[in-house]
This record gives C-alpha cells, structure tokens and sequence, in this order.
C-alpha cells in the first residue's frame, strides 16, 4: 500500500491529526533456522476501531512486500501481537511490512468519538476495503547481519585498491570500501588482519576518515540503496542513542556528521588511548633487570 501524499474521503487514524491518538507498530525479529519470525505488536487506543474489528465490521490487516522477489502476502491477524513467519529463500534486500485496519463491511454514519473538532457533527458511509487506520511500517534489510550490527565490518571492508600510493574511498559497492595501496594492503592483512589492540587504532584513524568521508559526500540517489546506507540508517531507527541524528545524512552538517561517526564506532578516540596505556604497560611490565 502507499499512503504517502494520499487523501482519503473521510478521516483515517494515523494519517494526519484528523483521529487520535496515534498508533503504532512494534516489532522484534529473530531467526529461527530457515524462517524469520517477525513478532509485531499493534498499539491501537482508540477503542471507537478496536471495537468495530470485535463486531467483525473491520479487521487488522498486515502486508509483506518484497519487491525484488515479488514476494507478497496478507495477514488478517485476530489479535494485536501476532507472528509473521517468512523463508528467508523467499526474500531479498528490503522487506516491508504495512499494518492497517481496514473495513470488511459496510458501515453506515461512521463516526468516531476521537475525531479531531474539524469533524464534529460528521459521519461517513464505508465499504469494504476502505481503511480505517494505518498503525505502522517497518522495514527489514535481508542483507544486512542483525547479529554484527555493532561491528564497522557490518557496513566497512578494507580491500587491495588500484592506486599505488594513496588510500581511496570508494562508497558505490554494498559496503564503504577503503581500497588501501597494494603494499599496503599486504602488510596490514598479515600483521593487522586479526584479532587486538591495533583494531581501536585502525577506527580512530582510516575507519572513522572513510566514515567521516562516506557521510559528507551521501546522496540518496546515488547510494541510498547499498548496503552500508541502509545498515546506518536501521542503526539510527534501532538504537535510541542515535535517533538524535535522524536527519543527519540529509543535512550534512559537519559538526554533527563527526559526532555520528564517532558513536557509531563508540567513542573510537577514548578506545584508542585505552589501548595506547594498554600497550605501554604490558611494555613495561616485560622490562627486567
């Protein structure tokens, strides 16, 4: 379904203030070995609906869209925390899930007692099919590893680059690549490819410049689709520490561009000096006399 921009004849929960209050979707997901089970929770107050979905007049109806695998179905969920359960041989990229509430018979003079004041005194005739509520949508990113997700390897990968003495960023592949020179790149995946203290220093330094670098120079049209776009942008939407940066691909603002660079990477300086101090005593303590 698209609402976006969309009018509707008569007053509609969830778009626009004309009913209140505002619903909401809240999902969790897992993987159970082949399946993902997306467990969603539909948080519907107004209780004009909730009861026309008990006397059977309209239902909860839930859509799951895959357009790269022309995936589709549509639940009629009977109560509102429900499980969805899809093969994830069945999907690719991005999945969509709409829920609504949505008429299943005619209902004459709807009214509805949470109805903003522009409405008072009206009443509408449904039909089957005309919406009620739109409650929410989520998104899941076939692609992406929910369970690295905290990881700069969910959405950065270090690879052989082409220039033979400067390290590029390259931001079109599924990941932010940062081709580092031959050379270089053969001494880093012999003596640094691994588990260690030097992996704080490599986010404070390469890692968060190709961060910094790939933020600056985002646009949507152009890389709103790869992989390393839509794992941050799931990050902003997951984690309320990082909400606050919301609009930040959008606005591009310098200031607040580095601070989102460094909580993604969680305080990469602060990890840096810790393995610095670490460094230096475990040198001292192998000093001897």
């Amino acid at each position: 379904m698209k609402n976006k921009d969309v009018s509707f004849p008569h007053p509609v929960l969830g778009i626009g203030d004309a009913v209140s209050p505002m619903p909401s979707v809240v999902p969790q997901i897992r993987e159970e070995g082949d399946d993902l089970v997306v467990t969603i929770t539909l948080l519907m107050q107004n209780e004009d609906i909730m009861k026309l979905i008990h006397d059977e007049y309209a239902t909860f109806a839930c859509e799951i869209d895959c357009p790269s695998t022309f995936y589709r179905r549509i639940l009629y969920p009977k109560e509102t925390t429900f499980d969805v359960r899809i093969n994830r041989k069945e999907i690719a990229r991005r999945v969509t899930i709409e829920c609504t509430v949505t008429a299943l018979k005619s209902i004459k003079n709807y009214s509805n007692s949470q109805f903003h004041p522009d409405y008072t005194g009206f009443s509408f005739n449904l039909e089957p099919g005309d919406l009620l509520a739109f409650i929410g949508k989520m998104h899941y990113d076939a692609d992406i590893k929910y369970d690295k997700l905290q990881s700069a390897g969910s959405f950065m990968t270090i690879v052989p680059g082409h220039d033979e003495k400067n390290t590029v960023y390259y931001l079109r592949s599924s990941k932010i690549e940062i081709q580092l020179p031959k050379e270089l790149y053969e001494d880093y995946k012999v003596s640094f490819n691994g588990p260690g203290k030097h992996v704080n220093i490599f986010h404070s330094s390469i890692v968060l410049n190709a961060l910094v670098y790939a933020l600056l120079n985002y646009d949507d049209e152009q890389y709103g689709n790869t992989l390393w776009a839509r794992t941050l942008k799931y990050r902003i939407e997951l984690e309320p520490r990082l909400r606050k940066f919301d609009d930040v691909l959008e606005n591009k603002d310098p200031i607040k561009i580095l601070e989102f660079a460094q909580a993604l990477l969680d305080n990469p300086y602060k990890k840096l000096l810790q393995s610095m101090h670490d460094i230096i005593d475990s040198d001292t303590s192998q000093q001897g006399y």
